[in-house]
């Protein structure tokens, strides 16, 4: 199948390689993307041969949900959750910047790398709104609550350095090598027996959380906030670039 904003690469018979590829949006992601990430990841997980799968992006990770698209047509944000459901293991491989729903991919996946220049947020605050894509779930899980709250408060930016220091990322590597530890992290976990690979996630997944109802509120709570008039003042003041004029 041929894909207008995500790029298919097979490292070989056992490993893919998804690349978010809206270079000029900076990977933000629409419906369009996220469909067809979606196809991707459904392909992999009903391969017989495929047993682990490699996202990164072109120049940055992603910048988030698309704003555009955000504005009229929220709803597209909830079929995030099916990564959640991929049985396979994902190994994430970040440069640029990964923010808002980016960051919220990230938290999906079960293997983080990053490049020394990669950067990550939760800015959904500075727009008048909260995480819709599981950041306030999964994100303490990952990193606590004390760094949680941070991040999703201030909607500050962190560095690589300050990622792997809290846990959310598993190793930094210099931007040129980056991919290619991903493929032989991801060519070493192939090597083993499918049905032991996806039980291992499964487990280690089942052990950590539980967010069905936590999950559900997030995005009923983030859905009021976007039609709220702090949330379209904050997407609009994204749109026109300017400061937002927020209502206390």
């Amino acid at each position: 199948m041929k894909y207008k904003n995500i790029l298919i690469e097979k490292y070989n018979d056992l490993v893919m390689h998804i690349i978010l590829n809206r270079k000029n949006k900076y990977n933000a992601l629409n419906s369009e993307l996220t469909d067809e990430l979606i196809d991707a990841l459904k392909e992999c997980d009903q391969s017989e041969l495929i047993k682990c799968v490699v996202i990164s992006g072109s120049e940055n990770f992603s910048a988030g949900a698309d704003i555009h698209e955000l504005a009229s047509n929220p709803d597209f944000i909830r079929s995030w959750e099916f990564i959640d459901t991929v049985k396979k293991p994902i190994i994430a491989a970040v440069n640029g910047i990964a923010f808002g729903g980016g960051n919220e991919l990230l938290l999906m996946c079960d293997i983080i790398l990053a490049s020394k220049e990669a950067k990550f947020a939760q800015p959904e605050i500075s727009l008048g709104l909260i995480c819709g894509g599981g950041g306030t779930q999964r994100l303490p899980w990952k990193i606590g609550k004390g760094m949680a709250m941070e991040m999703c408060l201030t909607g500050n930016s962190i560095t690589a350095e300050e990622a792997k220091d809290i846990g959310l990322i598993n190793h930094i590597y210099d931007t040129g090598e980056l991919i290619k530890n991903a493929l032989q992290l991801a060519d070493i976990i192939s090597l083993n027996p499918m049905d032991a690979i996806i039980s291992t996630k499964k487990l280690i997944k089942d052990t950590c959380y539980n967010l069905s109802d936590g999950l559900i509120t997030e995005k009923n709570e983030f859905m009021r906030l976007l039609r709220g008039a702090n949330g379209i003042e904050g997407m609009n003041a994204f749109l026109e670039r300017r400061k937002p004029q927020f209502k206390n």
